[in-house]
């Protein structure tokens, strides 16, 4: 390895620093990165500030849900379903969510089954924390890719009170609210990122669109919203689709 080599904070560094520290790096891989931390310093530097936001993050999400358990135990010293009788309950309510998804799932609603086996959150955008302008965009993007949508959401949504023609903002929390399970929210964004063809996520936000119509199934809507789309995803999406 070079050692004269400058570290560049682009794109690609951000995204192999979010591998290393997601446990996503495969092992040679992983040895490959730590001998680079050794090496560059300023390498390393951006390391372990990307692992302080993470680490922010995971404190305040143990802690509250520390006050959140310590607060049930005080108001609730011994709970209900520690009795038999709520216990029978409770699975037979369980019995009866299990026989209504095999329902839904063995009956003709076929646009969930398209929906199931298409959707897949966006992998996100490279946590760069290089400016205060963006800083909560990409704290929220931390949240994002830890799958902790709602706190993702909270805080773009402050971004888009106050920007609403941020087409990178409007078109993740789109997303987030899709897989955070929320269709008929995801959809109200997705349509407005359809509507700026300039913006890069407009292709994904068609993609996205079509999928969240899918989950309240409005298939043709959802056909619709996928007709002048070119992207590879979309036209076997558009496919599956026709076919239901």
């Amino acid at each position: 390895m070079d050692s004269n080599n400058k570290i560049q904070n682009n794109q690609e560094t951000q995204e192999l620093i979010d591998a290393y520290l997601l446990e996503d790096l495969d092992p040679k891989a992983r040895a490959d990165f730590e001998e680079r931390m050794k090496l560059f310093p300023d390498f390393r530097t951006l390391v372990e500030e990307q692992k302080a936001i993470i680490r922010g993050v995971e404190e305040h999400t143990l802690k509250n849900s520390f006050e959140d358990f310590h607060s049930e135990i005080v108001e609730e010293p011994k709970k209900k379903w520690q009795s038999p009788s709520w216990l029978a309950l409770a699975a037979s309510v369980l019995i009866l969510i299990s026989v209504s998804i095999w329902a839904i799932f063995s009956s003709g609603n076929s646009s969930q089954k398209v929906f199931a086996a298409n959707f897949k959150p966006d992998p996100g955008l490279p946590t760069t924390m290089s400016t205060s302008s963006n800083y909560d965009f990409y704290y929220g993007m931390v949240n994002y890719k830890r799958k902790e949508y709602s706190e993702a959401i909270s805080r773009w949504e402050t971004l888009y009170a106050a920007n609403p023609e941020n087409d990178t903002v409007i078109y993740f929390l789109g997303v987030a609210n899709l897989a955070n399970g929320n269709a008929r929210q995801a959809k109200k964004y997705l349509q407005s990122a359809k509507e700026k063809p300039e913006s890069a996520f407009y292709e994904d936000a068609q993609y996205y669109l079509a999928l969240a119509l899918l989950k309240e199934n409005k298939i043709e809507e959802a056909k619709q919203a996928l007709a002048e789309s070119t992207s590879p995803a979309s036209i076997v999406l558009l496919k599956e689709i026709k076919s239901l």
